[in-house]
């Protein structure tokens, strides 16, 4: 599992030769952020790892829904018990 979000950015690397300088076929750049001691840190993706990196943080969102799902079943159960005499 990862935290944070992933994100596909398109963008022109500057070089005046790239076929990207005409601002139309820009390059794909691929990213995660991360909440780090407070902050939002953004880190490079490499294209090897991009499909890897999407599925964990997938299984992160889904593990949290899943957390939050429990605990509000726990908490209906907790206060039908404290209504009970």
């Amino acid at each position: 599992m990862l935290p944070g979000s992933f994100v596909e950015r398109k963008r022109a690397c500057g070089r005046p030769n790239c076929h990207c300088a005409d601002g139309k076929n820009l390059h794909t750049q691929y990213q995660i952020s991360v909440l780090v001691d407070g902050q939002v840190k953004t880190f490079n993706v490499p294209a090897a790892l991009v499909e890897q990196v999407r599925q964990k943080i997938e299984l992160r969102r889904r593990f949290e829904a899943a957390a939050a799902a429990i605990c509000n079943i726990n908490l209906r159960r907790y206060l039908k018990q404290k209504e009970k005499p």
